[in-house]
């Protein structure tokens, strides 16, 4: 879709993790490639929501804003990311959040600085079209292609209904000739 983030390939993901120099980044990178949460939600995790007095939890647990409501979405942690967060987690200061910032009035790293760390990344990669939103559209549309049921995306992602969600799926168009050739009447 015109206008869209770019969704990354798994090679273009593999360099993004190769290019960032530190554990901080690629958690930062791990957490939106391997959970589809939007840049705002990552940057405002808390350490408790990741971190238990053993290890990495298995499922993170997102509170997300909506109009009237406070929606949780559970999103189990996928393995890769477990190894990511526990490499950072060596790096991270006793704070209450997840990516600590003495710049930021919040007290966590900014959406600004955020983007800067990965556009960065994405520009050295020479990736037209990529930002932050990347991260989400190519987790979501990945799980899309790999038939997980779009109810099933969409708990994970926090979409309020079906039709937000699938604007953000790109359709490969090897998904339509392989459709077309389950047909077998």
């Amino acid at each position: 879709m015109a206008g869209q983030a770019k969704i990354l390939t798994s090679k273009e993901i593999e360099s993004v993790f190769k290019i960032l120099e530190t554990d901080r980044d690629k958690a930062l990178f791990g957490l939106g490639i391997y959970t589809g949460m939007r840049i705002g939600e990552i940057i405002r995790l808390q350490q408790d929501q990741v971190f238990t007095d053993d290890g990495v939890r298995y499922q993170l647990t997102v509170k997300r804003l909506k109009k009237k409501d406070t929606v949780y979405s559970d999103i189990p942690v996928h393995p890769k990311l477990r190894q990511l967060l526990k490499d950072y987690r060596q790096d991270v200061r006793n704070d209450v959040w997840l990516f600590p910032s003495s710049e930021s009035v919040d007290g966590h790293l900014s959406r600004a600085r955020a983007h800067e760390i990965l556009a960065t990344a994405f520009d050295i990669l020479k990736l037209e079209g990529a930002s932050t939103h990347s991260m989400r559209r190519s987790c979501l549309t990945y799980m899309s292609r790999a038939g997980i049921p779009l109810r099933t995306i969409q708990e994970i992602s926090g979409h309020s209904n079906l039709g937000q969600l699938q604007a953000y799926l790109q359709v490969d168009p090897e998904d339509k000739h392989r459709a077309i050739n389950l047909l077998k009447y």
